[in-house]
């Protein structure tokens, strides 16, 4: 870095005319600023950022920065997607999709690019998968199966499992990171991890007493917690492939939970194969067993970031358990959740059923707002929280559970031009104007939580928000509308925010993006190797002083 690149008395604020008393010097330095002149303002006084790539700054460019302009595509042959599902991800290179029979589902892994457009008008490139054990047995299945585009070829894998009843197929379903499917629901209350090729199963482990009625891992994949009939709570520990991951992982909480009293000269022994046994684990655990609900717990949420597990059940209400010490922090002044989500900004998102109410509390327990959501005749059939913790989308239903039937017929669905999916989309509007339409897809401000209250036809709220006006406005600042039948069973948003992927009850699977997001490499070059006009004149010019020898 140069210093005293000009002469120290041309610098602003360095030599102060009014202040020199000789009139030689003040003569001088008069003359130095004449013939030289004075250097400019500094305007900054810290370096300029560097310039990111292009790419970079295409992904900061999320679904909720511009929601106006994103466009649905729908993907083609509904049959091979293994749709309505109940779990998926979105990765940078594939998409793996979990139909609605959970525990005994089936498991379709796709392939994709994401923001590379087709050439067709499509902003991505879409493969559908295939079954692995037709995609493996080579050509003498074909011989009793039929050509290989057939339509068995797509009967997907489906996982070996023994269901117990009245269990929500959705709530006991998650995808890690590593594209495993983990699935609850079992009736011996235990969770298996599932490969995505072949739904083969990868490792069983068990900590309940009774079936596992809900689970959700961690943003990071490092963390789930299930909940039980038996009334408990359990943290596990999940253990990603890779031994990258495993120097950036923090370390696990020390389990709480008692061990079994052993005899004294098998505790060598024990002790080595239960080490070498929790090293090969994948689902370690369980770390804390957590108590404090009194019946059925129906959700639950956690989040390393803010070191909170979080649960509901409709005897109990919504409670607050540390993740590093199992211990009960505080119960939220909520009467029960059938929806909890934990936001990185500290900020938990509470969905209550019967009432239509959304409410946010903060970390210490406090209130936030509240929204009540009428008119509102569907059910919220799923949430997801965007990854920098600020928004969250929310799937609406007419129906909140859903099996697979090969009987149930699709609903005619109208596509607009170039094959897109004419899905409407209201931006924001004033509240005599907006309602929840369903089946759609919210998008939500948390930190903008307010009510929502149309058509009043009762005196007591009608009174009431004439009463308190400041707490009735939108907290829907965009809405995605679907057509009747499109009820949506489950959604979907990559690491950086830019893609949605939406399940519905017809069999469709839809993706949301901006196709401004997705630009040809040959225009990330471009934008990049532009030549610059100076050197090109100076080239011209040095030519006509090149000499040619023969």
């Amino acid at each position: 870095m140069a210093n005293n690149v000009f002469f120290y008395i041309t610098y602003e604020g360095t030599v102060d005319i009014d202040k020199i008393t000789d009139p030689v010097e003040r003569r001088a330095t008069q003359d130095q600023i004449a013939y030289f002149g004075q250097t400019p303002s500094q305007l900054l006084i810290v370096p300029h950022m560097k310039r990111k790539p292009l790419a970079e700054v295409l992904q900061l460019q999320t679904i909720f920065r511009n929601p106006n302009e994103l466009k649905s595509y729908v993907l083609p042959h509904p049959d091979r997607c293994n749709v309505p599902a109940s779990a998926m991800l979105v990765s940078n290179d594939s998409i793996v999709v979990v139909d609605v029979n959970v525990p005994a589902a089936r498991v379709a892994l796709h392939h994709w690019q994401p923001n590379t457009p087709d050439g067709q008008g499509t902003p991505f490139l879409f493969h559908h998968g295939r079954n692995a054990a037709n995609s493996t047995s080579g050509a003498l299945m074909r011989i009793f199966k039929g050509s290989a585009g057939s339509a068995e070829d797509y009967e997907f894998p489906r996982a070996i499992a023994f269901a117990a009843s009245a269990i929500r197929s959705s709530g006991v379903v998650a995808v890690t990171f590593d594209k495993d499917i983990i699935t609850g629901g079992h009736v011996d209350g235990s969770l298996k991890l599932i490969s995505p090729d072949g739904a083969k199963t990868i490792e069983t482990a068990s900590g309940h007493l009774a079936p596992v009625t809900c689970l959700a891992l961690s943003s990071d994949s490092n963390y789930l917690v299930t909940g039980s009939r038996d009334t408990t709570v359990i943290l596990w520990r999940i253990h990603r492939t890779g031994s990258s991951h495993k120097k950036n992982s923090p370390e696990p909480p020390p389990p709480t939970t008692p061990t079994t009293p052993r005899s004294p000269l098998s505790n060598s022994t024990s002790s080595v194969s239960s080490l070498s046994e929790t090293k090969r684990r994948r689902i370690e655990g369980p770390m804390h067993v957590m108590r404090g609900h009194l019946g059925e717990v129906t959700c639950c949420s956690v989040s390393p970031d803010l070191g909170l597990v979080a649960s509901s059940s409709n005897t109990s209400g919504v409670l607050l358990h540390s993740l590093r010490t199992g211990r009960l922090i505080r119960r939220l002044v909520v009467a029960e959740a059938h929806a909890i989500c934990l936001s990185s900004q500290g900020i938990i998102l509470v969905w209550n059923e019967p009432k239509k109410t959304l409410s946010t509390f903060t970390v210490n327990g406090l209130p936030v707002a509240t929204s009540v959501l009428l008119p509102f005749s569907g059910q919220v059939s799923c949430i997801e929280i965007s990854t920098d913790g600020h928004f969250a989308l929310i799937g609406t239903s007419l129906f909140n559970n859903y099996k697979c039937d090969d009987s149930t017929g699709t609903v005619d669905h109208e596509l607009g031009p170039n094959g897109k999916d004419d899905v409407s989309k209201d931006s924001e509007q004033s509240e005599i104007e907006q309602s929840v339409h369903v089946p759609s897809i919210c998008f939500v401000d948390l930190h903008k939580l307010k009510v929502v209250i149309k058509n009043l036809d009762s005196p007591w709220w009608l009174s009431f928000v004439q009463s308190s006006p400041e707490m009735f406005s939108s907290q829907v600042f965009h809405t995605l509308k679907l057509a009747k039948g499109q009820d949506i069973t489950a959604i979907a948003l990559n690491k950086e925010n830019t893609n949605l992927l939406v399940s519905t009850a017809d069999k469709q699977l839809i993706v949301f993006t901006d196709p401004a997001v997705s630009i040809p490499n040959s225009c990330l070059t471009t934008h990049y190797a532009q030549p610059n006009p100076y050197v090109a004149m100076m080239t011209e010019y040095l030519k006509l002083f090149t000499v040619k020898t023969i």
